[in-house]
């Protein structure tokens, strides 16, 4: 996102695109070695603009201008310095938006999207997908594109098993079968679970489905219990245990 402060068009005096995109790569890498210095044992990447930027849309200036494929190239830019060692530990997060129950991008098919996402080159990638109409298509998907070896790293497919969105807290038996249905067309090894956003349960934060954000911090808890021990069940029915 931060690369749609240089202008779209046109170019700034004494600063050039280039100029400034080498500045924000390098940025973004040390804010990655930073948190690992830090005593993070994972960075994850948000990628929420990426499913935007393949929707057509007259009022959103992307349209039209391949985004995603500029995008993907900045992330690898970051990536490329990194070793694989350190890779396994970069994930990539997708979903179609989640402020105040709201959505920006759920129209755009999948199938638009992670051909291109996995292209980067990281270690894992964290994608909404409980409140997908067609699970399956998402699934098989993954199973199409995601890489066995991505310059040196296998790409792990988190899928989305609990919506924070929806109030109704999902039980361990159907995020377990969720992971099972998955399994169908994502190797065992390469499949995890994640919630499809954050749950962003504070005071300030506006809920209309839940009422109130005290009510969405504890259904928050409830939901994650239900992925914890709903993918626990499916690790163990599949062997990965």
């Amino acid at each position: 996102m931060l690369a749609l402060l240089y202008p779209l068009d046109g170019e700034v005096k004494g600063y050039t695109r280039e100029q400034f995109l080498s500045d924000l790569v390098d940025e973004c890498e040390k804010d990655i070695r930073g948190a690992f210095k830090a005593g993070a044992k994972r960075v994850s990447i948000d990628f929420t603009e990426g499913r935007l930027a393949c929707r057509n849309d007259p009022n959103n200036p992307w349209t039209g201008r391949k985004m995603l494929a500029h995008f993907i190239d900045l992330n690898n830019r970051v990536l490329d310095p990194i070793t694989p060692e350190e890779r396994r530990n970069i994930g990539i997060h997708t979903c179609p938006g989640g402020d105040c129950d709201a959505t920006h991008s759920a129209d755009v098919d999948y199938a638009e999207l992670l051909p291109s996402m996995f292209k980067m080159n990281a270690g894992y990638f964290l994608m909404q997908l409980s409140s997908e109409k067609d699970k399956e298509h998402v699934y098989k998907l993954c199973g199409q594109h995601s890489r066995a070896d991505a310059k040196g790293v296998e790409q792990v497919c988190f899928i989305g098993v609990i919506n924070p969105q929806n109030p109704r807290v999902e039980s361990p038996e159907e995020v377990r079968d969720a992971l099972m249905e998955a399994s169908k067309h994502i190797p065992k090894e390469r499949l995890g679970s994640t919630d499809d956003c954050g749950f962003s349960p504070f005071s300030i934060d506006v809920k209309p489905k839940h009422g109130s954000p005290d009510i969405a911090r504890d259904i928050a808890f409830q939901k994650i219990t239900s992925r914890v021990k709903g993918t626990a069940m499916a690790s163990q029915k599949l062997g990965v245990a």
